[in-house]
């Protein structure tokens, strides 16, 4: 065959199958824009410079859509040759070589991946300086313009290299099958998965349990450790769970339904034996469509949350506007000395002392230590490390506007550890009186620990010689938070840092810039992986509509033949439809209920301490997917109503 006879006929075989293949077309050009912008955005000068850790991000959203683009690639493939069956085996049958099917389709193929390359370049730099845009304002960096983002040679040529890469891929799995099967057993596919499917107890069995075994870990781990420690191993357990029991649970339940009495009605005859064999072929796809979209969800959500929550996150590191502390070696003797020194060197440095505000002082000290039952010892190796937050009874009465007081052996105590607080606590040999407190003292601390106020510094000094570091005893930290009135506030922070010498300058300002960079870039990340993630499930809700409409259509004419109205018929295939669209979204709709608590505990990593900080951004986003997702269905519907009329 040569080659413009191929090309006639790949010709022909784009326009017949071209209801096929846009999608391909559309969802594969949007993975690859998205590996373009990311390239883009880690080859561009502007954004190394500027935003180190968005770097990080790019990098791993390039490995995440590079995986997920073979898979997605993969999936599309095997749904389209599968439909392609019969056409592959007419052409053995006109007496077409297999050499002749592989130029075929390898033209075919280079056409659509030329149309993809196209639009991964095209669409990715001209999207890509809107996610610049995007990218600056979320990290609050306005000097960043167009003209910072120029187009990148690198990235098009790794998208090139992922294009060729992907090409190769499709083209030698499309070929290979049919260079393995004969015209009889490529005939044989298009009619293969008619029989009854069957009852697999022992799957549902295995699937339920590691259903549950997920469940549990989300719903009763505590503490961020542990999220962190079980989060993967749970959404293992759970992805496990979700595919086995949609392969056999949802057939055992569809054939208990048929032994009723009432399945012999004509409605529900036509609905369970319809569902039945609908979930035979599409128990995989709908497995990946829950999974999907509840990774959706939780990434948007999550990110959105720890977006959101910056400004509490500031608010919980720095309570004033600067904070000043003091590293220097702090004893018994010389605390109050170095502190008074502190506090003068602010005051001095400012243009007038008037001008200091709201002052809040405090002394702190963080404990590497370890716990058993309620005694804290000195940390021994190979133990589970326990961290104590320790601070004195006037600065938290300073920073909480409280008028707390205490006993010798009382402290006032809190945990972002999700479990009843002790009575007493015993440091070393002293035993204190617990008296819990809702206070956040912990802040954005980001590990399992404890907080604990204590009378004042001389106890602390006492529990950092109790329970001793590698180091040896713990460190006290003098520290003054304040804000400042009537002058400018970068002359004054400038002259604060030049004339440092012994204390360490902080400022809310840059705390935000820093955490606005590194949440802004979460946030970015997130949203990527979330149109990754919605776009595979538009893709594979596509497809399942598309190969149950090419099914169910012969379907239809034989009902149309032995008798059923037209009015019963279209009833039963619009309630199969609905059932297999929105179980997808109910089941998902559970998982992420459940995974809200363990991610919640992951959050706390981000000083988001109160459920309803990461609850507001769990509904909406959910509102928001589950009005996509509706969208989604009415346009696939269509598709799949004009192929089966």
């Amino acid at each position: 065959m040569n080659f413009a006879i191929a090309k006639k006929f790949a010709k022909k075989n784009l326009k017949a199958n071209r209801s096929l293949l846009i999608p391909f077309v559309i969802s594969s050009g949007i993975m690859l824009m998205l590996f373009n912008i990311m390239a883009s955005l880690l080859d561009n000068h502007y954004v190394r410079t500027r935003h180190e850790m968005l770097a990080v991000f790019m990098i791993l959203g390039l490995v995440v859509i590079a995986i997920l683009s073979v898979i997605f690639v993969l999936y599309s493939t095997n749904f389209l040759m599968k439909r392609r069956n019969k056409e592959f085996a007419l052409y053995g049958i006109l007496g077409l070589e297999k050499k002749h099917i592989r130029k075929i389709i390898s033209l075919e193929y280079l056409v659509l991946f030329t149309l993809i390359g196209l639009m991964a370049v095209i669409g990715g730099y001209v999207f890509g300086q809107l996610t610049f845009l995007g990218v600056n304002k979320l990290m609050k960096d306005v000097t960043g313009g167009l003209m910072d983002f120029p187009f990148s040679l690198t990235a098009f040529l790794m998208t090139i290299v992922a294009l060729v890469v992907l090409y190769i891929i499709t083209v030698a799995r499309s070929t290979v099958g049919i260079y393995l099967s004969t015209p009889a057993t490529l005939l044989q596919k298009g009619h293969s998965g008619e029989g009854e499917p069957k009852s697999r107890y022992v799957l549902m069995i295995v699937g339920f349990a590691s259903l549950a075994a997920g469940y549990i870990m989300a719903l009763t781990i505590k503490g961020v450790l542990s999220a962190v420690s079980y989060f993967f191993i749970a959404v293992g357990f759970v992805m496990l769970g979700t595919y086995l029991l949609y392969i056999s649970f949802s057939i055992i339940v569809l054939k208990a339904l048929k032994k009723r009495k009432s399945y012999y009605q004509p409605v529900h005859f036509l609905n369970i034996s319809g569902l039945l064999y609908r979930m035979k072929s599409n128990a995989v796809a709908l497995a990946s469509i829950t999974i999907l979209s509840t990774a959706v969800i939780v990434t948007v959500s999550a990110t959105a949350a720890i977006y959101g929550n910056i400004q509490t996150m500031a608010t919980s590191a720095y309570p004033r506007t600067y904070q000043v502390k003091f590293y220097g070696k702090v004893n018994a003797e010389n605390y109050k000395i170095a502190q008074e020194k502190m506090t003068k060197f602010v005051y001095n440095t400012a243009k007038d002392p008037k001008h200091i505000k709201n002052v809040y002082t405090a002394f702190n000290m963080s404990i590497y230590c370890q716990e058993k039952g309620n005694k804290f010892t000195s940390y021994q190796e190979g133990a589970r490390p326990c961290y104590l937050e320790v601070t004195e009874l006037n600065g938290y009465n300073q920073f909480y506007h409280q008028n707390a007081t205490l006993k010798d052996n009382e402290v006032l105590m809190n945990s972002n550890i999700k479990k009843k607080l002790p009575d007493t606590i015993i440091i070393k040999d002293k035993t204190y009186k617990v008296k819990p407190v809702s206070d956040n003292l912990l802040g954005e601390y980001g590990v399992d620990a404890y907080g604990l106020v204590v009378k004042d510094v001389d106890t602390m000094f006492t529990i950092s010689n109790d329970v001793k570091i590698r180091q040896g005893s713990a460190r006290i930290v003098p520290e003054m938070n304040w804000n400042l009135e009537g002058e400018s506030n970068e002359a004054f922070y400038a002259k604060l840092k030049k004339s440092n010498h012994n204390y360490s300058v902080y400022t809310r300002q840059e705390y935000l810039k820093s955490v606005y960079e590194l949440n802004g870039g979460f946030l970015f990340l997130g949203i990527i992986i979330g149109i990754v993630f919605l776009t595979g499930t538009i893709l594979i809700t596509y497809y399942k509509q598309m190969s149950e409409g090419y099914e169910d259509r012969d379907k239809y004419q034989v009902m149309k033949k032995v008798g059923l109205s037209d009015c019963l018929i279209k009833k039963t295939s619009s309630s199969q439809v609905v059932w297999m669209f929105f179980a997808p979204l109910i089941v998902a709709s559970i998982h992420c209920l459940v995974a809200s608590k363990i991610i919640f505990e992951l959050l706390h990593m981000f000083a988001i301490t109160k459920y309803m900080q990461y609850g507001i951004y769990f509904i909406a986003v959910t509102l928001v997917f589950v009005i996509v997702y509706f969208i989604i269905f009415k346009l696939t519907s269509r598709a799949y109503y004009r192929i089966v009329q």
